[in-house]
């Protein structure tokens, strides 16, 4: 039980802090090409607390068995969207008209972390299957020598 919370805790943390750079790194491209030239000192942390809440939240719906993955990515969007916008709102991020460049920067990162989660599966699939492989040629070879 201790391990599991604490793989949890590690993959919250690792894909929060991910997430987090960048998102910090996408919203520093766009400043520049807007021609913005000051970004506040509490900003980064304003990012780093909503892509923990959406971590957070990304994890509870990890937990909820749906029949259709895309119908969990959809919900999962959906929450993350609400979010940015609602910590959006609250931080001042942005004026009204230009609601769709966070909107984007969430999507895009979004996407990030489904494909990285998607390459993890894959990999784990992988090192399941290699795991149960050898456990069948051990057995195969016992059942040989018997």
């Amino acid at each position: 039980m201790k391990k599991q919370i604490f793989n949890l805790i590690k993959r919250l943390l690792t894909n929060t802090l991910a997430t987090t750079a960048l998102s910090i790194f996408l919203m520093s491209i766009i400043a520049i090409i807007k021609g913005f030239t000051l970004m506040t000192l509490v900003a980064p942390f304003q990012i780093l607390l909503v892509n923990f809440l959406a971590h957070i939240g990304f994890v509870l719906f990890d937990k909820i068995n749906m029949k259709y993955k895309i119908i969990n990515y959809t919900i999962m969007f959906v929450y993350l969207m609400g979010i940015i916008l609602g910590f959006g709102f609250l931080f001042d991020w942005f004026v009204v008209n230009e609601i769709w460049i966070v909107c984007v920067v969430g999507a895009v990162v979004f996407i990030f972390a489904i494909v990285m989660d998607i390459i993890k599966i894959s990999r784990d699939a992988k090192e399941i299957n290699a795991s149960l492989d050898k456990l069948r040629n051990r057995k195969n070879n016992s059942d040989k020598s018997n």
